[in-house]
């Protein structure tokens, strides 16, 4: 199981990134053998039709499983450094020396030093906050970002949450902010604001690609991945849903609250397996204005890279009026 961290260098892949402190562009570390494989899986006629034949997914499932059993051995240790040296990750900033985590798992799912990521306006619930390092683009109203950024030919809204055709949520033409990482990053995910847990489930059961190349091609990864969906009431925000979707090598997402929590914004709420992997945040349309910088960089054709616990966008206050209320299941489903 070597072979699950290439050893070749890094190949910069992303076409359209930008340093949100300088707003100059940024690269995204990525093995060039996997950086080809995406490109030929999701930008080309021939891995289209591949990823549409059922004995596709049989190896793809076969593939989670055995590299999930793999990520969580002993054995996968020795994979850290070529994780390291593949995409260029910033060691002096996890909790603990790399030598200390055990499996491949643990250092994928590593948390930063204390500190290191403090919270924009922490006593100030009607800021919100990213839930994670990644690459961000954000929208005032999700029918733009079907325009602009998601390619998937069925994405809606409903299926997102992993609800039936037509039935009534408050996101009707919601906001959105989409969060992709990838193996860089710390895959601790966070609430991005404050408020109770009124809603946990789980929904999909792919594992496709997160990276660029997918993201950005014709297939629907934000619906059929396997993904979290927990729902939040914010006073300051109204109902609020973070979808952590989980995509390949493993991809697999792990909830770390329930009903009936109440969170602080910058709380964990999920873990990821070892893989690449999105986030979706949903708001009450009119409810929030994002940042200036993100919503300049969106328009112009540009990820963000983010650090977790930034400013995200600031509420309105008027979603009370804007959106009537939801009909999601109040309690766990699976």
């Amino acid at each position: 199981m070597g072979g699950v961290i290439s050893a070749f260098e890094s190949y910069e892949t992303t076409p359209g990134l930008l340093y949100r402190e300088t707003g100059k562009p940024a690269s995204e570390p990525m093995p060039l053998i996997r950086a080809a494989r995406m490109w030929l899986l999701y930008q080309t006629l021939p891995g289209r039709i591949f990823l549409s034949l059922p004995p596709t997914w049989w190896v793809i499932g076969w593939q989670h499983k055995s590299i999930a059993v793999h990520a969580n051995s002993p054995a996968s240790k020795k994979d850290i450094p070529g994780l390291i040296k593949g995409y260029k990750i910033a060691v002096e900033e996890a909790e603990k020396p790399v030598e200390e985590y055990g499996t491949l798992q643990e250092f994928f799912a590593r948390r930063l030093k204390p500190g290191l990521r403090p919270i924009y306006a922490a006593g100030d619930n009607r800021i919100a906050v990213m839930p994670a390092d990644s690459r961000c683009v954000v929208y005032q109203d999700v029918d733009t970002a079907k325009r602009f950024w998601i390619k998937g030919r069925n994405f809606n809204v409903p299926a997102l949450l992993g609800l039936p055709p037509g039935v009534h949520t408050p996101w009707h033409n919601c906001a959105i902010s989409i969060n992709r990482l990838s193996p860089t990053d710390c895959h601790r995910l966070h609430a991005a604001v404050s408020g109770a847990v009124t809603h946990v489930a789980t929904h999909g059961h792919e594992f496709m690609g997160s990276e660029w190349a997918a993201t950005h091609s014709s297939v629907n990864v934000m619906t059929e991945n396997e993904r979290l969906i927990v729902q939040f009431n914010s006073e300051e925000f109204g109902p609020v849903a973070q979808i952590m979707i989980g995509a390949s090598e493993v991809g697999s997402v792990k909830g770390l609250v329930k009903v009936g929590d109440v969170v602080t914004k910058g709380d964990e709420v999920a873990i990821f397996a070892y893989g690449g992997s999105l986030m979706a945040s949903l708001f009450v349309g009119g409810s929030i204005v994002f940042n200036e910088d993100l919503r300049r960089h969106t328009a112009a054709g540009y990820e963000t890279l983010v650090k977790y616990g930034s400013p995200l966008g600031r509420a309105t206050g008027t979603w009370r009026v804007l959106a009537p209320a939801a009909e999601m299941e109040p309690e766990d489903s699976k």
